[in-house]
Formats: C-alpha cells, sequence, structure tokens
C-alpha cells in the first residue's frame, strides 16, 4: 500500500508549476556507449558543420582520476586532430544568468610537429556557434603544453607546463553579471590530484575579455573544426559533468556499488536523514536504459538533479548536497522506463 497516497497528484500538479532550479546539474555523461567511430547521434550528442573522414571517436577505456565521480565509468571521446573534423554539441537547459560550470577529465595523448594553440571543448550560445568559455592548449615542447582559457575573444594561459600522456581534472567556471554586456568573467581551475570539496579561491586562470556570452546553451567538443593550429594533435575528454554550482558539477557523485542483476528496480531511504548538508541515496536498476533521479522541495519545485543518463543493470549510489537550501522536507524520484518510486527526506540546519 502507497504510503504517501497524495504524491502522484502533489508531483502531478506542482511540478507544472515548478520555478527555476537550485544548484541544478544540467548534464552527465560518462560516454556509456559502446566503442563508435562518430560520437554524433549517440547519447543527444549531434554534429555541426562539414561532415568529414575526421570523426569524434568513443573508444575504451575511459579515462581515470582518483577522487572524481566521473573516473573509470564506461568509455571516452578520442580525437586525432588529422585534419578538418566534427565539431559535436550536446545542448542544455539554457542559461543566461548565475553560474555554469563543466568539469571534465582530459588527457592530451600527443602534439603535432606543427601545433601551436587552440580550443577542444567549452560553452556555446543557443543558437548560433561561437565556441565560447573554451579550454585552450598551446604547445610549450613536444611533450609539454599551456592549459588555458577564452572567454570570447583572447585565450589567456597558466605559465605552468603540463604533461602529455596525463589525465588531469580539469573546471571551467562562466559567471554572469547583470546589466553589463561586458563584466562576465570566465575562470580555469586545473588539478593533478585531488578533488576538491570546496571551490578554490584562486583559479589557475581568470579571464574577462570583451563580449559576454548571451546564454549557454550547450556544450561542444570539436576535433581542429575551423582551426588549423591543432594539426597532429591526439586529445581524449571524459567524465563531463555540467552544473550550477561546484557541488552540483565538480562533486556530482554517483557510483555504481555493484554490477549484479538485481531482482527489481528499487529506491532506498536516503542516509543519513534527517541530514546536514549531504546524504546519500542508493538505488537498484534492473535493466539498461535512461535513469533519472531528482530532488523537489516541498513546494513542488525541483532543488536538484543527481541522475539524468542511460545506465547499466546494477545498484549505485548517488550523493546529495544541500549546501544553500533551507530547512525542510524534500522529496526525491526515480524514474526508469515505467517505473517511478518517491521518497522524502529531511533537511535540518
Amino acid at each position: 500500500m502507497n504510503k504517501y497516497p497524495f504524491l502522484p497528484f502533489f508531483f502531478a500538479v506542482l511540478i507544472l508549476i515548478a520555478g527555476a532550479s537550485h544548484s541544478q546539474t544540467l548534464l552527465k555523461d560518462d560516454f556509456l556507449y559502446n566503442p563508435v567511430d562518430s560520437l554524433e547521434n549517440t547519447g543527444g550528442w549531434y554534429r555541426s558543420g562539414l561532415n568529414t573522414p575526421y570523426n569524434i571517436k568513443v573508444v575504451s577505456p575511459g579515462l581515470t582520476y582518483a577522487g572524481y565521480a566521473g573516473s573509470g565509468r564506461g568509455n571516452t571521446v578520442s580525437f586525432s586532430n588529422s585534419g578538418e573534423g566534427d565539431i559535436v554539441f550536446h545542448n542544455l537547459t539554457v542559461q543566461s544568468s548565475g553560474t555554469v560550470y563543466l568539469a571534465f577529465m582530459v588527457r592530451v595523448d600527443s602534439l603535432g610537429s606543427n601545433t601551436t594553440q587552440g580550443n577542444i571543448v567549452g560553452f556555446n550560445p543557443n543558437g548560433g556557434t561561437s565556441l565560447s568559455s573554451s579550454l585552450q592548449i598551446r604547445k610549450v615542447t613536444s611533450g609539454t603544453f599551456n592549459f588555458g582559457v577564452r572567454k570570447r575573444l583572447v585565450s589567456t594561459y597558466s605559465a605552468t607546463a603540463y604533461n602529455t600522456g596525463t589525465t588531469y581534472l580539469a573546471v571551467i567556471k562562466y559567471r554572469f553579471v547583470a546589466g553589463s554586456t561586458t563584466d562576465d568573467s570566465v575562470k580555469l581551475f586545473i588539478f593533478s590530484s585531488g578533488v576538491p570539496a570546496t571551490e578554490p579561491a584562486s583559479p589557475t586562470v581568470f579571464n574577462k575579455d570583451t563580449l559576454d556570452m548571451v546564454n549557454i546553451g550547450s556544450v561542444y567538443i570539436t576535433n581542429n573544426y575551423a582551426q588549423g593550429t591543432l594539426n597532429g594533435s591526439g586529445f581524449k575528454i571524459d567524465g563531463i559533468r555540467i552544473g550550477n554550482s561546484w557541488a552540483s558539477s565538480v562533486l556530482s557523485s554517483v557510483s555504481q556499488i555493484s554490477s549484479e542483476l538485481p531482482a527489481s528496480y528499487s529506491l532506498g531511504q536516503n542516509y543519513p536523514n534527517p541530514f546536514n548538508p549531504s546524504t546519500s541515496i542508493i538505488y537498484s536498476v534492473k535493466q539498461t536504459g535512461n535513469v533519472t533521479l531528482r530532488v523537489f522541495d516541498a513546494l513542488g519545485r525541483e532543488a536538484g538533479t543527481l541522475v539524468d543518463e542511460l545506465q547499466l543493470p546494477g545498484t549505485y549510489k548517488a550523493v546529495w548536497n544541500g549546501e544553500g537550501l533551507s530547512s525542510g522536507m524534500y522529496y526525491y524520484r526515480l524514474t526508469s522506463g515505467t517505473f517511478s518510486e518517491t521518497k522524502r527526506m529531511m533537511l535540518l540546519k
């Protein structure tokens, strides 16, 4: 018997009038796809521009970075910059205020003899192609390079020389400033070990050139499209996390704790409960398919998306951080196919 018979009606009505979400995970992609010659038309990614033989591919195995939620899950995207190749996009809920974080693992496998500098991943506005807030790579030697970031026009680089063949954790933070067209900022954080629990006070690189982004509508990965400066270089990107806060992106933690086939779908009670500020939720997935796990406040407004991705059968643990939210009752709902279950939890501060 349903212990909370009012919940289906509660969500059916109130979610329709939900307002803006707080600290939301906008995209999570660990490339849980089989190896494929082109990422386009896979997992919500689509190609724009020329269709050439030089594709962004999905290859095995995935990248690993100790302590990062996306480490060692699924496969990774790989591109060789052998010639004019793909640019692929994944749409997001359009963002035009606050902050947006893009976290991912990145490895530079090789640097071509003619490589100088260029971008490989970043944000793009809703409509058009401007490839803004991008991660930049600048060659130093055949085995070393600088990481940098570009807001719209000018690239700013760190003086630190990084090594090819090493997996780094990168975080791009874009901050909208209301009432101006030139005051938005973009920060780049690069880590070689560890995952900070909070955003560091000082970024690796800071950029505030002219021309703010009107909005952020997608993330892109580019394989030398419209630039000839990375020819002959190879890159891998994995474990993409995009959110409105450090907690909902960099610390967005969902891990598979068992690959055994469960007898049925299930959603466990969060622990600890009550909690402050974080709590764990364990759930089981019976069949491969898209899984969502969302949190709502007492008024039915979405307070966070913990999971929205293709998952394999098994048992998973998700961690939700309620930092910045008010004390009170919250509801979390697991959905996959025809299965849906909702439970409640209490945040006490």
